[in-house]
């Protein structure tokens, strides 16, 4: 065991490992029974015989003790899973073993289990600098969004994907707060994350999918790629017939697949309601067509994300007071009410027409400084009504599970292979998705390291671990043996070290350790490969000694010898002046007439101890 602690320590000094997934900081959606799967997945380098992985509780939740998550990693890949995390806030751990013990340990900061939410809707939820908003008061940080503007340059917004995600804690009231894909500042969700949080233990997650000043004809058109007014200026919407609903789009194919989601929160109205002050009825917005265009946008964004019943949250909300509206509209807030279906996973949300009135702006929900605090008492709003029966019934979908990536090597040339059944986009680093997705499975990169978005045929994407991609052939294994010289027959091990590929030996044996039993002084090489691609041959020579030996060479000056037996030793030699000689034999060592150790010499019998092992 010893002789096994120093080796592994000596080549801890040259592996390395890492996890890439998840992400420092992501929540992922928990299950209606509080648990959620959290893949891990990473590179080494080095050899790895297993990966384990353990969450230690830093707030809320039940830690994970140490668990194998991969018992057979190659190539410099692991992945793997732990189940049944309850809901809470963890730091992850994961270490690579070697001959049972451990190589390297290393540390993602936070990762949690708990609620992600996306909101869609118009101003009042997607938010509006400078009117008191608030932000997450919550110490442990827990209360999470991507830092991210969907780009609309001169007005016309960009059917572009999400950038790598990097997740943000939404405890800032700072300007230029952006909720992924198109929110603005911290309005009612950091305290509304930090309700949810004293109510549950658990962190949240939201992204906001809002447009200010749309119309619901605008997200139902925009659902089907149609164009679409803007009601209050008169022109196509984002002058671009995908908008509004695109940025729902977004946010379910990437951030909910990647992350998981509850339930989206519908807040939206207003706009209809201004709109059915029209003198031409034709431009009017009856309780019926608020229904009717509000269910094909849900239908559309569960067709969309390949989430059948994905849960809605609709609100009620249409007031708009002077000098531009007339408050309240009865029809728009029957619409609603008509499309808020428990069964179908349609579930009623705040009425907001009733908070804050008047308002300063007569619409916009704003916290007055030393008055009403409107933005304050939405949150209030929707934490109610996202009661126990709502999380009970609001069935949750988990986050996608993310691809097993293979590096292979063929003629000294590395290839990085996908799963079959998607389309791709393949970076260096973490990298953004810039162009369209191809359908290159397999790469073969120059020395770097890698990772792939996948889409699926709903066009949710799927963001794959890391891959580290050598430069030049594989390294050649370390070689070492658990004792030389051994007594000839018995069992001796070889161990290899330093391969992050397959082990390959001379004795036509696979591994990072074998036996053997040598009956002479044998000389052992091993290879390291990933796929066809083999490094320069390693060796190691198993001395072996004998059971008796008559010793009758001289030794001369400037030898430093140890000659071992595992039973007998029988000297009848000379050790001449300026050599250092010993003889180790397990049960005697005889000095017949003839021997003879000269002034000068050191010589050294030692009975005993031998080579037997």
């Amino acid at each position: 065991m010893l002789f096994l602690l120093v080796v592994t320590a000596s080549s801890s000094v040259r592996a390395q490992l890492s996890i890439t997934f998840p992400f420092d900081g992501a929540v992922f959606q928990r299950n209606t029974s509080n648990t959620a799967t959290i893949s891990i997945g990473g590179s080494y380098t080095g050899g790895v015989e297993r990966i384990e992985a353990r969450l230690i509780a830093v707030a809320g939740g039940t830690g994970v003790g140490w668990t194998s998550i991969d018992t057979s990693p190659t190539a410099g890949l692991y992945k793997g899973t732990l189940s049944g995390v309850t809901g809470g806030w963890y730091t992850l751990e994961v270490r690579s073993i070697l001959f049972n013990n451990v190589i390297t340990t290393t540390t993602l900061s936070r990762v949690g289990v708990g609620e992600v939410f996306v909101i869609a809707g118009q101003s009042n939820v997607q938010g509006i600098e400078n009117h008191g908003h608030k932000a997450s008061i919550d110490a442990n940080n827990r209360i999470k969004y991507i830092d991210w503007l969907l780009p609309c340059p001169d007005g016309t917004c960009q059917n572009v994907d999400p950038p790598f995600p990097l997740i943000s804690t939404l405890n800032s009231t700072d300007q230029g707060v952006h909720i992924a894909p198109n929110g603005v500042t911290s309005w009612a969700w950091g305290e509304l994350g930090d309700a949810l949080l004293s109510r549950f233990n658990v962190p949240v997650l939201f992204f906001n999918a809002a447009a200010s000043g749309s119309s619901i004809g605008n997200w139902s058109r925009s659902a089907d790629g149609l164009p679409s007014v803007h009601p209050h200026i008169g022109v196509q919407y984002a002058n671009n017939p995908n908008f509004p609903y695109h940025y729902l789009r977004k946010a379910l194919n990437f951030y909910a697949s990647l992350f998981g989601i509850r339930a989206v929160l519908w807040h939206q109205g207003e706009s209809d309601s201004v709109k059915n002050q029209n003198q031409d009825p034709n431009d009017n917005t009856s309780a019926a067509e608020y229904r009717d265009s509000l269910n094909y946008v849900i239908s559309r964004s569960r067709s969309h994300s390949n989430k059948a019943l994905l849960p809605w949250v609709v609100a009620k909300v249409s007031y708009w007071g002077p000098p531009i509206g007339l408050g309240t509209d009865a029809e728009v807030i029957s619409g609603q009410g008509l499309a808020i279906d428990t069964p179908n996973k349609i579930f009623a949300g705040p009425n907001t027409d009733n908070i804050q009135l008047p308002r300063v702006d007569g619409v916009h929900l704003e916290n007055v400084s030393g008055g009403i605090q409107g933005i304050s008492d939405m949150a209030s709003s929707w934490n109610t009504m996202l009661d126990n029966t709502f999380f009970s019934a609001a069935t949750p979908y988990a986050a996608a599970t993310p691809p097993a990536l293979t590096l292979g090597c063929s003629g000294s040339t590395y290839s990085i292979t996908a799963p079959a059944g998607y389309t791709y986009f393949w970076v260096n680093g973490n990298n953004d998705i810039s162009t369209a997705f191809s359908s290159a499975q397999t790469i073969t990169p120059v020395a770097g390291t890698y990772r792939v978005y996948l889409k699926d045929g709903s066009d949710n994407v799927i963001l794959s671990q890391s891959v580290t991609v050598p430069g030049g052939i594989p390294t050649s294994p370390s070689l070492t043996v658990s004792a030389s010289p051994v007594v000839a027959g018995q069992s001796v091990t070889l161990y290899a070290q330093g391969c992050m590929g397959a082990v390959s030996w001379s004795t036509g044996q696979s591994g990072y350790s074998i036996s053997q039993t040598p009956t002479q002084t044998t000389t052992y090489t091993a290879t390291c490969s990933i796929g066809s691609c083999a490094s320069v041959a390693a060796n190691i020579q198993v001395s072996t000694c004998p059971t008796t030996a008559t010793l009758s060479s001289p030794y001369v000056s400037g030898q430093t010898l140890i000659i071992k037996a595992s039973n007998t030793l029988i000297g009848v030699n000379a050790v001449r002046a300026g050599a250092n000689i010993m003889y180790n034999a397990k049960n005697s060592v005889t000095l017949q007439p003839g021997f003879l150790a000269e002034k000068g010499s050191i010589f050294t019998a030692v009975a005993g101890v031998g080579c037997s092992n």
